[in-house]
Order: C-alpha cells, then sequence, then structure tokens
C-alpha cells in the first residue's frame, strides 16, 4: 500500500486493536465515513476459536478505506482461509506475506489486505512517512512462536532471522519517517504484569515484548530515522490481577500505543461504546486519542 494524497497537512490514522470477534457491518459503517485517511489493525481477529475470524474477515475486507491488518496469534490456525478472504476481496490469489523477499511495497490503495514484513509509504506535500509492519503471530517471549508457519510463508526460522529481515526492510525505506506496527510491542518497557507488555500470566511477570522489534527500532534510530510512533497490541490493558496497563507513552521521542483495550465493545448503563485510538500526524507533530464512539455515532 502506497498511498499518494495532493493535498496539503498531514495524515489521520485510526488504530483498532485486538478484535476477538468484537467487530460488525456497524463498524464497517462507522470507519468508512469516518475521516481517517489509513486504517490499521493490530490483529487477533477472532476468538481464539478456528473459523472465529472469519466473519471479521469478511467485514472488514469490505472497507473502502485502505487498510492493513496485521495478523495476531489467534489469526495463524486460520491464515490461508483469511489470506483467501482478503486475496479475494483484491481479486489476486495470494496475500501480501506470500511475496517474495524483494517484493516489500505493496500498491493499489483503498483495499483491505493482510501484511507482515513489509513497507507501506504514505505521503502528502507536508508528510512522507514509511509504515514498517513487523513479526505477524506473535505470543511474546523471547522464543520465535509459530516458526513453522513464518518459514513457510516468509522464510524466517529464528528470531535473528526476524531482526535481520526487519533490518533488511528499513535498509530499504525511502523517507526518513518511520511508523512500526506489530501485533506485539517491543522489549525495554518493564517486567512488571502491568507494565505496557508485561507479562501478567506467570509468576514473577517478566517482560514479554519482542526483541526483535526492539532491535529493528534501535537500529532505525542509529542509521538516521525518525521513529515517529510504534502502534501494537497483543497485551490486554486490563491485565489478569485487574490493573490497567499505560495504553501509551512517550519515550525517545517516538509515541508507543498499545490498541489493545478488550473487549472493544463495552455497554455502560444501557449505551454501548466501541474503542479505537486516533492518530495524527502532522509535518513537525504527532499525537494519540483513545476513542469510544458511542452507538448512537457520538464519542
Amino acid at each position: 500500500m502506497d498511498m499518494v494524497l495532493d493535498r496539503s497537512g498531514g495524515f489521520r490514522i485510526g488504530v483498532i486493536g485486538d478484535l476477538h470477534s468484537h467487530w460488525d457491518d456497524w463498524d464497517l459503517a462507522h470507519f468508512d465515513r469516518s475521516e481517517y485517511d489509513v486504517l490499521l489493525f493490530t490483529g487477533d481477529l477472532g476468538g481464539g476459536t478456528p473459523g472465529s475470524g472469519m466473519n471479521v474477515a469478511k467485514s472488514i475486507s469490505r472497507l473502502r478505506r485502505p487498510t492493513l491488518v496485521m495478523p495476531g496469534n489467534n489469526d495463524a490456525a486460520d491464515i490461508a482461509r483469511l489470506s483467501a478472504e482478503f486475496g479475494h476481496q483484491r481479486g489476486l490469489s495470494r496475500i501480501l506475506g506470500s511475496n517474495p523477499p524483494d517484493d516489500t511495497h505493496a500498491s493499489s490503495a483503498g483495499e483491505a489486505r493482510l501484511c507482515g514484513y513489509s513497507l507501506h509509504r504514505l505521503r502528502t506535500r507536508d508528510v512522507d512517512v514509511t509504515v514498517v509492519t513487523a513479526r505477524p503471530h506473535s505470543l511474546g517471549g523471547p522464543e520465535l512462536t509459530f516458526a513453522k508457519l513464518l518459514e513457510q510463508t516468509h522464510g524466517v526460522g529464528s528470531i535473528d532471522e526476524s531482526s535481520l529481515r526487519l533490518t533488511e526492510l528499513i535498509d530499504r525505506a525511502e523517507t526518513e519517517k518511520l511508523i512500526f506496527l506489530s501485533h506485539n510491542g517491543p522489549t525495554g518497557f518493564g517486567s512488571n504484569p502491568a507494565d505496557m507488555w508485561g507479562c501478567d500470566f506467570k509468576p514473577g511477570g517478566g517482560d514479554w515484548g519482542d526483541p526483535d522489534l526492539a532491535h529493528a527500532i534501535d537500529y532505525a534510530r542509529r542509521i538516521g530515522h525518525e521513529v515517529l510512533a510504534v502502534i501494537a497490541g497483543h497485551m490486554h490493558l486490563r491485565t489478569k490481577q485487574g490493573q490497567e496497563r499505560p495504553w501509551m507513552r512517550e519515550w525517545n521521542d517516538t509515541l508507543y500505543i498499545n490498541a489493545a483495550r478488550v473487549p472493544r465493545i463495552t455497554s455502560e448503563r444501557g449505551e454501548v461504546y466501541r474503542h479505537h485510538v486516533s492518530v495524527r500526524i502532522e509535518a513537525d507533530a504527532i499525537e494519540a486519542d483513545e476513542v469510544f464512539v458511542a452507538q448512537d455515532g457520538s464519542g
């Protein structure tokens, strides 16, 4: 997805966190009539059982906005069917993730697509930024999860190979400014259960971020890129202990966003609210806000 808008100003990006089946045609209509230029999904379309993400995928594939969907760990079992669904929407027999290693740019903006290990350039007269999509299907932690699947679809069989693939992508990025999109966030944000990507399901906690993503971010900075934002999810904002993780943190002039507010559709006093994150990028600034849209359309 390369998108060029012949206008001044920047971009508005809608970030939809881990869905876990909390998406329907109301959301489809809402985002299609929104003012977002691009939509980014952090993954986990279904609820973790085979086939549970397919209805969600069918709805997302009908979006008329340029859309990138990062497959989560819950999407691994259905990846062939999801690939076919998004491929059918584009009239193709393959998905971005099946491309050869040197096919890192996708075109034909305006269509929903799965992503991973790829580059996507967004341009206006004032803003020129590349979205680097990182490793799909991450479960977090120090090990490469779904290694056989990643070997088949991306030729990546280890954390070191994933780090190398990401640095190769960064070397090919043609813009100074970068945004990273991943299912899980990077290491380096703490090991307590309520830290941004801390482990809340093992005694003693632990840093459950992706080391290959952290390496890629550091590498991008070292060679002169400005990393505007790192957008991810996976580690639910409400921990298993009932604590609340921070959904955003600014560090080293980069916004880190965890959009995994699960469930993203909730009700309060008879009113239904639907969650996403709004990101605004201008020539000299980036801002993000949580948004709770009421079913009647007010937010």
